[in-house]
């Protein structure tokens, strides 16, 4: 990570890492009087022999036959005939007098080969897993530790064997790792006191990376939870993205126990995060200062998705040069993107805006001071923690801006939500009084109901009573009619029986003179006594017919009990169109109409309250002689007034059709003749109650059907339908 940011360092302060003390041509020991400060890069004097003999590692072996090969080369893999299969290297060193009683050891790089290491014949440690066994072979760490020398005799020179096996990496990686320029030997000889330093400073850089990267971790979840709080700030949201990519990406970078190859293909993953990461850093910028990302932003997203798989693959082919200037590129792009934002909202006076602005600063003064002082520092901690903060600098700025943005937003919102408080209270008090206003409306308007109540309660009592006495005035208009109708019926035979009795009175005194005779014709006796017979019984049939009127007169003036009882429907049909007819008659002499029965023979007995179906039936007798009445006076030509009434028994109903030839009624009139209080007749003729009274006699009181055919100007039917 840390390379990305040191182009002109490496241009201008590039120092020679290493020192060798030159080796004459023919000598088969490197000698070795002085340790350089970076440590002694041992790239001379070694042999090698293809093949493998535990006995090669003996320090007394004689390896003068074996060849001498070059190791260490930057930038070049080993020879050819090294990288076909396990081999061992052998190096002689002859130690000064300076360093024969310190402590040494060794440190390598990442190399795709596995050995073990041994000093005048005994083994003291091992990078990867050698075997000999292509496929039991695993290369080095992706950072290898360092390892010290045992023990040995000062006196003596140091015989280091090196035991080695390529790796051979299985596809996918082994189309892009490449052998001849990974596959290498470079040990570097150091004191163990530098050793121990380097160790103890790299644990101190990963506690460091470690730290930042947590903290980025942080900052990520804390300004995710800003923007689950605020959504209308999207800069929250990219710029949690930006921080937990940077923070994965740190921690990437401490993961050195990772074998070579999965430990490269995580350097690419930390590259993606950070090209990632670098992108919602500016975008999270756009958001903040409400600036349209345009092309150059665009070229970034492809310029992620390009680099970060050509600078996997440059590292897995371990050519770093072509890696290290994209990345350089890019990271000069993105940051010339950012500055350029932040002077602008500068510029622009936006609040907050000198915070980026600052943060920005200190990383730039933070990377100039890492990239002029790279390689001049005592400690690699020293570089560490100014790679660190230039890193840190601008997250914490824009951290900082976002945070203090949400702080007003919330305090805002603290105003606002004590502005809502207060009108919630107000309006709080404002309902109570309109409550107490309402109740006392309520208690009123409860007293004015109650009045209303009270002066309703008695218009209906006066309602119902007037309602009562209507449909007693209708049932005595009914009983009136019926009564013109008896009174007029009993007439007749009374006429009779006076007649019958004159005579009568006439005859028995014409027998009476007869028998004083002296000569009786007997004869003559029996003749009057005949006609008085047949005169008495005149008399007795004309006092039965008014018996029988009066007793049918007692019968529709007796309360109704509401009991049913068998009834033939014909002669009842007969009865009242009779005397509905003599009641109208018994008003105006002058009228008369011809009465047409059709009387179904096989028409059984029906249960039915007697007087109140003769009241229905005196009902539209005397609206069908009223009609036809009508009809008279109005004076048509040809017009003969006909009342008719049939009866018939169809699918266990029984069916009475009263039908007469009168004036008949319009749609608008059907519609509501059977209202109450409708009424056709002029005032005072009628209550309106009447049809009223017989609808509801025969539908709620005997659960039939009674309906209306009419046609204006050429009569009506009315249909009653009764259960058999």
């Amino acid at each position: 990570m840390r390379y990305f940011f040191l182009l002109v360092a490496c241009w201008l302060l590039a120092l020679p890492a290493e020192a060798a003390v030159p080796l004459p041509a023919d000598s088969a020991v490197l000698r070795i009087t002085r340790l350089p400060a970076n440590g002694l890069l041992l790239s001379h004097g070694w042999r090698y022999h293809a093949g493998d003999d535990p006995a090669w590692a003996r320090p007394d072996f004689d390896d003068s036959s074996w060849d001498t090969i070059p190791v260490a080369r930057v930038g070049f893999a080993l020879p050819a005939r090294a990288l076909a299969g396990p081999g061992w290297f052998r190096l002689r060193l002859r130690l000064g007098d300076s360093l024969r009683y310190q402590a040494l050891g060794l440190r390598t790089n990442r190399t795709m080969a596995g050995f073990e290491l041994y000093l005048n014949g005994r083994p003291f440690g091992h990078y990867g897993t050698f075997s000999t066994d292509p496929a039991g072979v695993q290369p080095t760490r992706i950072v290898p530790a360092a390892l010290l020398f045992p023990p040995t005799d000062a006196r003596q020179d140091l015989v280091l064997a090196v035991r080695f096996a390529p790796w051979q990496p299985a596809p996918p990686l082994s189309a892009y790792l490449a052998q001849n320029r990974l596959l290498d030997l470079v040990l570097w000889l150091e004191t163990g006191q530098n050793l121990q330093q380097q160790r103890t400073e790299a644990g101190y850089s990963t506690a460091i990376v470690t730290f930042v990267g947590g903290v980025f971790l942080l900052l990520g979840l804390l300004h995710w939870v800003f923007f689950q709080y605020q959504p209308a700030q999207p800069a929250n949201r990219y710029f949690a993205f930006y921080a937990l990519a940077i923070g994965a990406s740190q921690l990437l970078d401490c993961v050195h126990w990772l074998t070579l190859g999965r430990g490269l293909m995580a350097n690419g993953l930390m590259y993606l995060l950070l090209g990632l990461g670098a992108l919602w850093g500016l975008r999270a910028l756009y958001a903040l200062f409400a600036i349209r990302p345009g092309w150059l932003y665009a070229g970034l997203c492809v310029g992620v998705a390009v680099l970060a798989p050509v600078r996997m693959a440059a590292e897995l082919r371990g050519n770093l040069t072509t890696g290290f200037y994209c990345n350089v590129a890019f990271v000069v792009l993105v940051t010339a993107e950012q500055l350029r934002l932040t002077a602008r909202g500068v510029r622009q006076r936006r609040r907050g805006a000198w915070m980026i602005g600052t943060g920005f600063g200190v990383g730039l003064l933070f990377q100039l001071v890492y990239a002029s002082s790279y390689r001049l520092l005592d400690t690699g901690v020293e570089d560490t923690v100014l790679y660190q903060l230039a890193f840190l600098a601008p997250a914490l700025g824009i951290s900082l801006f976002l945070a203090r943005e949400f702080a007003l937003d919330s305090q805002l919102l603290q105003v606002k939500l004590g502005e809502v408080e207060r009108l919630s209270a107000q309006t709080l008090a404002q309902e109570q009084e309109k409550q107490a206003l309402l109740a006392e409306q309520n208690e009123m308007l409860e007293h004015q109901v109650m009045q209303r109540t009270g002066e309703l309660q008695r218009s209906l009592t006066e309602l119902r009573a007037t309602q009562a006495q209507l449909i007693q005035k209708e049932k005595m208009a009914s009983l009136g009619e019926l009564t013109a109708g008896i009174a007029h019926e009993i007439q007749n035979p009374l006429n009779f029986v006076n007649n019958f009795s004159e005579v009568s009175s006439e005859l028995l005194d014409e027998l009476a003179e007869e028998q004083a005779r002296p000569l009786r014709d007997a004869e003559l006796e029996l003749e009057l006594v005949d006609d008085l017979r047949q005169n008495m019984a005149k008399i007795t049939q004309h006092g039965q017919r008014a018996a029988s009127i009066v007793r049918g007169m007692l019968e529709h003036s007796r309360t109704n009990s509401g009991e049913r009882a068998p009834t033939d429907l014909n002669a009842l049909c007969q009865e009242y169109l009779r005397l509905a007819y003599q009641g109208l008659r018994a008003k105006d002499k002058s009228f008369n109409a011809e009465l047409t029965t059709d009387f179904a023979a096989d028409l059984p007995l029906v249960e039915v309250v007697g007087a109140d179906l003769g009241r229905v039936l005196l009902n539209l007798f005397a609206n069908a002689f009223y009609a036809v009445h009508q009809r008279q006076q109005l004076g048509v030509a040809g017009h003969r007034p006909t009342v008719e009434v049939r009866t018939r028994l169809a699918e266990q109903r029984v069916e009475i059709r009263v039908q007469d030839n009168g004036t008949g009624m319009s749609e608008a009139i059907q519609q509501k003749i059977f209202q109450p209080f409708f009424t056709t007749k002029p005032t005072g003729e009628g209550t309106g109650l009447g049809l009223s009274l017989s609808y509801d006699i025969i539908t709620q009181g005997h659960g039939g059907t009674l309906s209306v055919e009419s046609h204006e100007g050429r009569g009506t039917d009315f249909i009653i339908s009764l259960p058999a």
